[in-house]
């Protein structure tokens, strides 16, 4: 069954009023795309004016990103292909596609150094599209308007590094804003599994940009993720390593034949290297950390849920490094507990959406060191995530 015969007339009346205002503007494919048009008004609350801002805002977007003929002209980023997560690994019980998305196994530094954003943004577009084609076809076969792709996001061996690495944040927010804009009704449901602390470290800073109804569609597993998994997608269909029966010729569980698992990218192929220009940088200040001591930096955070951004460079070796909060009566409780920073190539970031107004201490820990100190280049900034130019009252 079809979008267009389920459709009540004052909806149908909406698509026609919206494809009669931005349809000269679209391809002839795009034009005749019923399911297209009632995708954008739902995703407005069927609000035509919204629909319409939306709609060609997304029509700028496939003409920027060549999305038209991506299929065809775009030749996959070959360590973006291998060690990129996310690929179809098969259907749920209603036919639609599977996706699995290995983001504990991310190796995030690695990817910007093979790949600058806008090569990582159009690899992203090349694989929407060819899910989104998957579902099509998925469709004309079963000859009903399917509801949207199902993923997986699994975030086994998740680290703390990652969760607070404030380019791979800030990279992950633009590109859900870039799914949620212009694929809108196009997720059935997300299922995160292998969730940990460090996951809800990164999750509180990415949902602020995730749209109300995206968020109603995901489900936290735990430890029954393989149970919920069965229940919508079948044995035969669901790989062993999530619970199911699809193994390998070999008998493999993790079916690497058809599963991209992410992991380290190697050097070969990496062209972009880090900058060391930070020391540059506006409001960076220089710390030297003595052998067999530590140093602290206080912060003043006025309002909960600003952000509290780090960047730091360690100019020989390695430091611990921990952020905590001191609460009325001194007592400090750890947000980030210390651990060890070994960064020769690229600057440390990462970021913290701060629970509590007060104070927040960040630790540089050098008590190990019998023999050498450590010089650090660092810069810290508290900012409102939603307007970076709001100054709190004093």
């Amino acid at each position: 069954m079809t979008i267009s015969t389920q459709l009540k007339n004052e909806d149908k009346e909406a698509i026609e009023e919206l494809r009669k205002r931005v349809g000269n503007e679209l391809s002839s494919e795009l034009c005749d795309d019923t399911n297209m048009f009632y995708r954008f008004l739902k995703a407005r609350d069927f609000h035509i004016d919204h629909a319409e801002d939306m709609l060609k805002k997304h029509i700028e977007w496939r003409k920027e990103y060549s999305v038209d003929t991506i299929l065809q002209d775009y030749i996959p980023h070959e360590a973006l292909s291998i060690y990129f997560p996310g690929n179809l690994i098969g259907f749920d019980k209603e036919n639609c596609p599977v996706k699995y998305f290995a983001f504990g196994n991310l190796d995030a530094k690695g990817v910007r150094r093979a790949a600058n954003f806008p090569e990582i943004m159009k690899y992203v577009i090349y694989s929407q599209e060819k899910e989104i084609n998957v579902l099509k076809q998925q469709s004309r076969k079963f000859g009903k308007d399917l509801p949207g792709s199902v993923y997986i996001l699994d975030f086994n061996n998740f680290s703390l590094s990652a969760a607070t690495d404030m380019k791979t944040l800030e990279h992950s927010s633009i590109l859900s804003k870039m799914y949620q804009d212009n694929y809108p009704e196009r997720l059935k449901a997300v299922y995160i599994i292998n969730v940990s602390p460090y996951f809800y470290l990164a999750f509180n800073i990415i949902k602020v940009f995730i749209a109300a109804s995206i968020l109603r569609k995901i489900h936290f597993c735990k430890r029954d993720f393989q149970e919920k998994l069965l229940k919508i997608i079948d044995a035969d269909q669901l790989p062993a390593f999530l619970g199911g029966h699809r193994t390998d010729p070999d008998g493999n569980p993790l079916c690497k034949s058809f599963v991209n698992h992410a992991g380290v990218i190697p050097p070969k192929y990496f062209k972009n290297k880090c900058s060391r220009d930070f020391k540059n940088k506006i409001d960076v200040n220089k710390l030297c950390v003595q052998r067999m001591s530590a140093e602290e930096i206080e912060i003043q955070v006025k309002e909960p849920g600003f952000l509290i951004e780090w960047e730091f460079e360690i100019q020989n070796r390695d430091i611990e490094f921990g952020i905590y909060f001191k609460d009325n009566t001194e007592k400090r409780h750890p947000i980030i507990p210390l651990k060890k920073v070994d960064e020769e190539e690229f600057t440390e970031t990462g970021n913290y959406r701060a629970e509590n107004a007060g104070t927040y201490i960040l630790v540089f820990n050098n008590s190990y060191s019998w023999m050498r100190s450590k010089d650090i280049i660092y810069r810290v900034v508290v900012k409102n995530p939603i307007n970076p130019d709001y100054i709190p009252p004093e």
